[in-house]
């Protein structure tokens, strides 16, 4: 069994606002984590900060921020890690995608996708890697996509960002490995969240944002010598990938 959740034990969740971000951060603070939550709209993050307060009782610090900006990093960590000594855990979620082919993709989308997704990444990597080094056993958590294996057609900066990600995960893996931190990497396919506009409830064959955080959570609560360095994700009746949907009438019974 793992140790008692201690008041020193943050947790940093980016993209904490939307979907699978906010539910990673309400399955961390059931789990009696205190948090580090960063998203882009400051009331939301307020609201949120709120309501886990309510409900759980944990401590949470907030930091509106555009990850994409290293400035604003460094700014989000002076204003929400400031007296943190060590994390418990990072979960890199932020995250986004804009389709198009390569050769109509406009540049400034080009670097809205790859920004967040990849440099965003980078930039929180960097802030958290020395907090999470001081606390054996430390949790980092990927949020990639199933796009990162292969590529499609309209998603040339979201396939090559996130396997992009997926890479510089696995660097952090080996730079963090004499510091015993664990690293993850979720693989997800399609989750019904508001990823590109949709809303949640627009595909129910999908994962939902809450399946993903119980994963997540339990990532959490394994023990600190436990690494499972890689989850691959899926409904069944949703692609994972290439591979085609499965109708819940066409499931047979064994």
């Amino acid at each position: 069994m793992t140790a008692a959740v201690r008041d020193e034990d943050w947790v940093l969740v980016t993209g904490a606002t939307r979907g699978i971000g906010r539910a990673v951060a309400f399955a961390l603070a059931e789990a009696g984590y205190p948090l580090v939550l960063w998203a882009r709209t400051g009331r939301e993050l307020e609201e949120i900060a709120a309501e886990i307060t309510a409900q759980h009782g944990t401590p949470v610090r907030i930091a509106s921020v555009d990850v994409s900006v290293a400035a604003e990093v460094d700014k989000a960590v002076a204003d929400s890690l400031a007296g943190i000594a060590t994390l418990r855990g990072a979960v890199i979620n932020a995250g986004g995608g804009i389709w198009s082919s390569i050769e109509e993709m406009a540049v400034e989308d080009w670097r809205a996708v790859v920004g967040t997704n990849l440099d965003g990444a980078f930039h929180t990597l960097r802030v958290a890697m020395p907090l999470l080094r001081g606390h054996r056993g430390a949790q980092l958590v990927g949020l990639a996509s199933d796009s990162s294996y292969g590529s499609f057609p309209q998603r040339g900066a979201y396939c090559a960002s996130k396997a992009g990600f997926r890479s510089l995960l696995e660097t952090a893996r080996r730079e963090l490995r004499e510091s015993g931190v664990r690293v993850t990497v979720l693989v997800p396919s399609r989750v019904d969240t508001y990823f590109r506009g949709k809303q949640p409830g627009d595909r129910p064959e999908a994962l939902s944002r809450t399946e993903v955080a119980e994963v997540v959570a339990t990532l959490f609560a394994m023990e600190p010598r436990v690494e499972v360095r890689e989850v691959q994700l899926s409904s069944i009746h949703s692609s994972f990938g290439p591979f085609p949907e499965v109708a819940p009438e066409e499931l047979t019974d064994v």
